[in-house]
């Protein structure tokens, strides 16, 4: 167990990191980018950014810093569940995890936020299934959810290898399929190249595959940890320069953010945490919070900031925010993990009725 773990396989600095990735980016979105749009600036946030984040060539405004550490996240857990989940557990736990909250960012963008022109029923079926990124042209209802898209790719990735389950070298078939689809991104029309520029990213989630692998599960050596970190960093910076050079430039650099990341990263892992119900709290509010902010927390901000100054604006906004995510994390998050863990557990109380007998416990004929 390590310094990060809890018992019952939870990991604690993964709450942290959670909470930590989720809020990052409210403070991107809310004190930064969506001020910028109307034309106004919180001194406080200018002041991170010419004495903190500048100087440090962090990009963003922290808001692509708190991605990588989701990133880094779900390699590692979704790591630490493919080892121990069953193909069809996987997937159904995975889709119930993604797709019901997606859809209520979707609604509440269709009743908010969207102009009538992009609510025909194929963009909000588009949205519905993350296809819309993957789709020209590009109709984006709920503009968080392109990392979903490379979230939902590593899982599918990760469930066409179960059967490399229990090895920790599957990273080098991940990377193998990376590096092949940046390499063809130009041979199948302008789709594949969406999906091949998507995959670019799945390098950041191997990282963290790696890390577990590597530091939580002591099944890689320090040669082979050092190794596939190398190999996922040359990869995403081989997918970037290929799909989005512009994120490689030094005042836009990308992979600079993520090497701060997985620093912070390590350094909790190893860190002596205790349980915290705020930092658990936030945790489990984490992945709402995250698809909720550009519209509720779009909304609050734009009506206050008519008639308070923003120190009033952004907390209220970020209040918001967090009633919201944790009105739908008791109402949609936990319910459908409830029945993710129910449907899965009926499977395998099925596929254990359903075994095969064995040849000496037949009965005599």
């Amino acid at each position: 167990m390590t310094s990060g773990e809890a018992s019952g396989n939870r990991y604690l600095f993964l709450d942290y990191l959670r909470a930590l990735a989720a809020w990052l980016v409210v403070w991107d979105h809310l004190a930064n980018n969506m001020l910028q749009e109307q034309g106004r600036v919180f001194r406080p946030a200018l002041w991170v950014r010419e004495n903190f984040t500048a100087p440090l060539g962090i990009i963003q405004d922290f808001g692509w810093f708190g991605v990588a550490l989701f990133f880094l996240i779900s390699g590692f857990i979704i790591s630490d569940r493919a080892r121990v989940e069953g193909l069809r557990e996987f997937v159904l736990k995975r889709v119930l995890r993604i797709y019901p909250m997606l859809a209520v960012a979707v609604l509440l963008s269709c009743l908010f936020l969207a102009s009538p022109a992009d609510l025909t029923p194929q963009t909000v079926l588009l949205n519905l299934t993350l296809a819309n990124y993957l789709a020209i042209p590009q109709v984006v209802l709920v503009g968080a959810a392109w990392t979903l898209v490379i979230e939902v790719t590593f899982y599918a990735l990760t469930a066409a290898t179960q059967f490399m389950r229990a090895s920790p070298h599957r990273i080098a078939l991940n990377l193998a399929v990376v590096a092949v689809l940046v390499w063809k991104r130009g041979a199948f029309g302008p789709n594949f190249a969406l999906f091949a520029g998507a995959a670019a990213y799945l390098p950041i989630l191997v990282m963290g595959q790696t890390i577990y692998w590597w530091l939580a599960r002591n099944r890689l050596s320090s040669a082979w940890g050092i190794a596939y970190l190398l190999a996922a960093h040359g990869v995403f910076v081989w997918g970037l320069r290929a799909a989005q050079p512009g994120f490689l430039q030094v005042t836009n650099s990308y992979p600079i953010s993520v090497a701060y990341a997985l620093l912070l990263f390590v350094a909790l892992l190893r860190a002596p945490l205790r349980e915290r119900k705020l930092v658990r709290f936030l945790s489990d509010t984490s992945y709402s919070v995250y698809l909720l902010q550009g519209s509720i927390g779009w909304l609050v901000l734009t009506a206050l900031i008519k008639v308070a100054p923003l120190s009033v604006s952004i907390p209220a906004a970020a209040g918001a925010t967090l009633a919201a995510a944790y009105l739908t994390h008791w109402l949609v998050e936990t319910p459908t993990q409830r029945l993710g863990r129910h449907l899965t557990r009926n499977l395998r109380n099925r596929s254990q009725a359903t075994a095969v007998v064995k040849p000496a416990d037949l009965p005599a004929a």
